[in-house]
């Protein structure tokens, strides 16, 4: 969101009153780094300089702190101290942009196109933006919005990522042909989101982006043989969410990627997506591995060479085991698998919490891998949550024992030359 505070800022660019006294003298680089140290915003666009577990792990909460709405304040008040630090944070201010409505965008335009045409002028907000969000209100029109992005973009030549979140819901998707704007986004992108209603075929317009390397996509329909037909030879990161959306991208040539998310595949779908970058894939991330009902997936598996990691969600539910047994854990025959990492996710039904049916849980569902005795590490991540909804204290564990219940949980799971680990 650009506020009343940041819309003045763009639309002046230049101060007004600053207090007469000025900064202890320090070097400008130990400014900026002070600077950025204490506006750094963390977004889904960034994920890759804060997120944890990128790029395997969706529900990654920001920490409140780091929000757009937490920082901003901070860069508005930077700004203010004096002329000097003015100087040197708005490229802070500026860095991450927020837009919810298209009045919003008109504004930032305005003041973009207003500094292009002051000679010299090296404020212009457009040199700063990184990162651009578009989450657009349920009554917006995206063409709108897409008739102004269009005109920001080429002024943005610093711009590395750009998501699209939009609430909007067409009534004629053959309509919606978001090639234009795509092939405005400057070239020099690297992350793009697009969480929005668009034919296939539109990202044809990517393939001369070269610089473009994580891709994630939703809402995507393939409505004609034009939609399937689409290559982007770049993309080494896709993270293709919603079961058409995947059905849409099996039929695209990713001939690049290293890493695959996706939310769910049926066999037939999985093995075209996978047969043009068998060759490159290394990591593949399912994050609901119960709607992928795959008994051929071993088999898919094993047909990539450099395939090292696999990574899944798991419901810890210790009521019902008998659901977690899925003949897809004998992705551990793939001869060079060496990590497997699980997401532990609590619902509404988590069962018996001791330690003797989290620890049974976890043995039955690894049973396959640790039968095979493979060279392997398995990573148990997020288990804070399933010791923080269950109650151990009969154990042994209280509030302040959850580093000792990850220690004991790992011991009582490993065995030869299959290493466990509980975080």
């Amino acid at each position: 969101m650009i506020d009343v505070a940041v819309q003045r800022e763009i639309s002046t660019c230049s101060p007004t009153l600053y207090p007469t006294m000025d900064p202890p003298h320090i070097p400008p680089e130990i400014w900026r780094n002070i600077f950025r140290f204490a506006t750094f915003t963390a977004t889904s666009l960034n994920m890759m300089d804060w997120g944890p577990y990128w790029p395997y792990a969706r529900l990654v909460d920001v920490h409140p702190t780091k929000s757009y709405h937490s920082t901003l304040p901070t860069k508005k008040a930077i700004t203010l101290v004096s002329r000097h630090f003015r100087e040197l944070s708005l490229e802070y201010l500026f860095e991450v942009v927020q837009l919810f409505h298209t009045h919003n965008a008109q504004l930032l335009l305005y003041a973009i196109l207003s500094h292009a045409t002051v000679t010299g002028t090296p404020s212009s907000p457009a040199r700063w933006i990184k990162y651009m969000t578009v989450d657009l209100d349920t009554n917006e029109d995206s063409h709108l919005m897409d008739g102004v992005l269009m005109k920001i973009f080429p002024r943005c030549e610093n711009l590395v990522a750009f998501g699209w979140e939009s609430h909007e819901r067409l009534l004629d998707f053959q309509t919606d042909d978001s090639s234009e704007l795509m092939a405005s986004i400057p070239l020099n992108i690297t992350t793009l989101e697009w969480h929005r209603n668009v034919l296939g075929h539109s990202f044809n317009s990517l393939r001369g982006h070269v610089a473009l390397r994580n891709l994630r996509v939703s809402d995507v329909l393939s409505m004609s043989p034009a939609d399937c037909d689409v290559t982007i030879p770049s993309i080494t990161h896709l993270d293709a969410r919603t079961p058409l959306t995947s059905i849409a991208v099996s039929w695209w040539d990713l001939p690049s990627v290293v890493h695959l998310t996706l939310d769910c595949l049926d066999g037939h779908h999985f093995e075209r997506l996978v047969s043009k970058s068998r060759d490159t894939i290394e990591s593949i991330y399912i994050p609901d591995p119960w709607r992928c009902r795959l008994d051929g997936f071993p088999r898919i598996l094993a047909s990539m060479p450099k395939l090292r990691t696999f990574y899944y969600d798991i419901d810890v539910n210790t009521d019902d085991q008998d659901k977690l047994s899925s003949t897809w854990i004998h992705v551990g025959a793939h001869a060079s698998l060496t990590h497997v990492y699980l997401f532990c996710r609590t619902g509404m039904h988590y069962g018996k919490g001791s330690f003797s049916a989290v620890r049974d849980l976890f043995l039955g569902h690894l049973q396959p891998l640790l039968d095979r005795h493979l060279p392997l590490t398995i990573a148990i991540m997020g288990a804070q949550s399933v010791f923080e909804q269950g109650d151990f204290r009969e154990d042994g564990y209280d509030s302040a024992a959850q580093e000792r219940f990850f220690y004991d949980l790992s011991a009582s799971l490993n065995i030869s030359q299959v290493r466990i680990t509980v975080q």
